[in-house]
């Protein structure tokens, strides 16, 4: 049976008849910001942001939880989460990620991580990374061959820095103004997943699973790129 037009936000007036993306993240403002980028006159994805410092992978599963039990979601939405392993994949807090991540798994939800932040993904619309851009925020020298020790040492200030370089200024609350283009996004996309060794749910560092939530807009003809 179709689904039913009904009013999603009801200070835009925009309605839903058709299926819809969304998206929990862990941040309050860059990831909402960038998928504005891809606003269309309806609604077919939707970002549910960090509210009140309630960033945890738990807590960004237990919104998108809270979410899918208020809201009419078909067998043809798709819901996912989007967040970074940053510390989360060390130490203690390892065991919070892993069941997140097993309880993704057992309610279909789909899974966009950033290793070791989302920051990565916005830098890939502007440079390749590689060892030699690895370097230089390493600070080593640019003949060096990048350990994999190294790789996990970058933390996320460090890619934040760059990308405030190559974009000619960043700040992570206001994502919206970062000069990216539609060509732009399609390269990003496509370092991203050549940058993309992972084998399970967590990208090695540094990489990003976003360029596959892109893919499933593009796929389902939510953005258009070309």
């Amino acid at each position: 049976m179709p689904r039913k037009s009904r009013p999603l936000d009801r200070t835009t007036g925009l309605v839903r008849d058709s299926s819809i993306v969304v998206i929990a993240c862990e941040d309050t403002h860059a990831v909402k910001q960038y998928f504005a980028k891809f606003r269309t006159r309806r609604v077919q994805f939707k970002v549910l942001p960090t509210e009140e410092g309630y960033s945890s992978p738990k807590a960004v599963v237990e919104r998108l939880n809270r979410y899918r039990m208020e809201e009419q979601i078909g067998d043809e939405d798709e819901l996912w989460i989007c967040i970074d392993a940053d510390h989360w994949i060390r130490g203690s807090h390892q065991r919070e990620l892993a069941e997140v991540l097993r309880q993704c798994r057992s309610n279909g939800y789909c899974v966009a991580i950033s290793n070791p932040c989302f920051e990565v993904w916005l830098l890939l619309h502007f440079v390749t990374i590689d060892d030699e851009l690895l370097n230089t925020i390493l600070g080593n020298a640019q003949n060096s061959t990048v350990s994999e020790s190294d790789r996990q040492s970058i933390r996320c200030d460090g890619f934040e820095e760059h990308l405030r370089i190559v974009s000619g200024g960043y700040n992570k609350t206001n994502v919206g103004r970062l000069p990216i283009t539609t060509l732009e996004v399609i390269q990003a996309m496509q370092r991203a997943r050549e940058l993309d060794n992972g084998t399970g749910d967590i990208p090695g560092a540094p990489g990003t699973r976003a360029y596959k939530l892109l893919d499933t807009l593009k796929r389902r003809d939510f953005i258009v790129l070309e």
